[in-house]
């Protein structure tokens, strides 16, 4: 009997480590969907044509998943149709269009540090709505995070800059943050792979519609893209930005949340703004200001103390609440 404590704890210790790990893979495969999807954009692609392509063959390759794994979940999907279409076209097909355009006009680095705020507009929206007044850690850290996104965007001088970026890159953060109140509220119904997959369908329609109807243009470029003055076939780099930008990271991303919890999954998954700045400079040569890189160490940091705030609260609520109810 005695043995077999140590065993659990090391098959514990295990798990928790292939959670941390997936959750990095997660992040840092993330991050490479901007310097994949501007080398295409470089070639004469428009964001539609990226966009499209990008989520109709992660829908594919998701949808085919759930079927093997989660038919039932898929069934299920049907039952709750508008969920699935607010995932897919607000929180997967929103969030990419409005990525994509922001591109067209500012680095990388800087739109996925503005999108990352949603967690801030998370907080709002429960403070405003719901009536969840945040704890101090958690306005604390919402006021690191605003003080870094403006040192990223170096509101000091607005040269490079483009208000149409910066437009398109705050609405990104909007639906981002529509993506996290939509899933949240999804988990306690759908299985994660079937939520992926028809959401991913109805992303990919989404997208081909707004191009349809010319609010998101699609047009094919030449056949070879290019990265840090390197040519590669376009083929191959829309191959890696569907598989190993898309399919890949959400795949992770649900594996490590299994293993070890949302709290500290959502925390890992701060590191993509990172990963970005960083593959910005070695695929595409972006630099980054040393301003903007203390700017990001401040998102960072800010949105993590937030989210730990506001989970702290929620914990010391449960808390209360059990001790309340008679036993």
């Amino acid at each position: 009997m005695m043995g077999r404590f140590p065993v659990e704890g090391e098959v514990a210790v295990s798990r928790a480590r292939a959670g941390v790990w997936l959750t990095v893979t997660s992040g840092l495969t993330f991050a490479s969907s901007g310097p994949l999807a501007k080398s295409v954009m470089v070639a004469d692609w428009s964001p539609g044509a990226v966009l499209a392509l990008r989520l109709t063959g992660a829908a594919a390759l998701l949808l085919a998943l759930a079927a093997l794994t989660e038919r039932a979940g898929l069934r299920d999907s049907l039952r709750h149709l508008r969920t699935v279409v607010l995932f897919g076209v607000i929180g997967v097909a929103g969030v990419q269009a409005t990525f994509f355009l922001s591109l067209q006009y500012l680095h990388v680095g800087v739109t996925l540090m503005i999108q990352f705020l949603a967690p801030i507009v998370v907080i709002g929206w429960d403070w405003a709505v719901r009536g969840r007044r945040p704890s101090g850690a958690t306005l604390f850290g919402a006021g690191v995070a605003l003080t870094g996104a403006a040192l990223v965007i170096n509101v000091f001088d607005t040269g490079g800059l483009s208000l149409p970026g910066l437009g398109w890159a705050a609405l990104s953060m909007v639906c981002n943050a529509a993506f996290f109140l939509v899933s949240a509220r999804a988990s306690d119904n759908l299985e994660p792979v079937a939520l992926l997959g028809s959401g991913m369908v109805v992303a990919a329609l989404t997208a081909w519609a707004l191009g349809a109807v010319s609010l998101l243009p699609i047009h094919f470029g030449a056949a070879t893209a290019t990265m840090n003055h390197r040519d590669l076939p376009t083929w191959l780099a829309l191959a890696l930005l569907i598989v190993m930008s898309t399919v890949v990271p959400y795949l992770c991303a649900v594996a490590g949340t299994a293993r070890i919890g949302a709290t500290l999954t959502s925390l890992i998954l701060l590191s993509e703004v990172l990963f970005a700045v960083a593959l910005s400079w070695l695929l595409l040569a972006e630099a980054i200001a040393p301003v903007q890189a203390a700017g990001a160490t401040l998102v960072v940091g800010g949105i993590a103390l937030a989210r730990y705030g506001a989970e702290q609260r929620s914990v010391r609520r449960a808390e209360s609440a059990s001790r309340r109810t008679p036993t």
